[in-house]
C-alpha cells in the first residue's frame, strides 16, 4: 500500500511540474499578442531574442512613471550621443521617447499610456525604425505607427 501511494505521488508530482508553462500571447493591457513561432516569452510582458529583436514593457504609477523613464533615458545618455526622439502608436495610443543607436542594435524605450495604464516599453532590435515598413511582423501586432 505504501508503494502505490508513493507512485501516486511521483507520478502527480511529475505531472504537475511537467506541465508546458509555455507563453503563447503577450498582454499589453488586455491586447493578446502572438509569441512567434520558434519563439519563447520570458513572461507575459516579455520577449528576448525573437528573430534578433526583444521588447518588454513594465506598468507604473503617473508618477514612478516619469521617475523611472527619466533614470533610465539619462543612464543611456551618457556616453551615447546618438539619441533621438521618436514616436510609437499602439493600438491608437500614443508612446513618446528615445532612440539609441548601441553598435549593430537600436535601442527604443518609450512611454505613455494604453487604455489608462501608465507604461515604459523597451525594444531591442536589429533594425533602424523609423516607419512602419521598417517594422518586422511581431512588431507591427504592437506598433499601427511610427513618427
Amino acid at each position: 500500500m505504501k508503494n502505490i501511494f508513493t507512485l501516486v505521488l511521483l507520478f502527480t508530482t511529475i505531472t504537475f511540474f511537467g506541465q508546458d508553462k509555455r507563453v503563447s500571447f503577450l498582454d499589453l493591457v488586455g491586447n493578446n499578442i502572438q509569441v512567434p513561432r520558434g519563439c519563447e516569452a520570458q513572461s507575459k510582458y516579455e520577449l528576448q531574442a525573437c528573430n534578433g529583436t526583444s521588447v518588454k514593457w513594465d506598468y507604473y504609477s503617473d508618477d514612478m512613471l516619469s521617475t523611472v523613464f527619466d533614470a533610465t533615458i539619462s543612464a543611456f545618455t551618457e556616453g551615447n550621443s546618438t539619441k533621438s526622439e521618436i514616436t510609437f502608436t499602439s493600438f491608437g495610443f500614443e508612446l513618446k521617447g528615445y532612440k539609441f543607436k548601441m553598435g549593430t542594435t537600436y535601442q527604443f524605450f518609450l512611454k505613455g499610456k494604453i487604455k489608462d495604464q501608465p507604461l515604459m516599453m523597451n525594444i531591442a532590435t536589429p533594425a533602424d525604425i523609423v516607419g512602419k515598413d521598417d517594422m518586422d511582423n511581431f512588431l507591427r501586432q504592437i506598433f499601427d505607427e511610427v513618427s
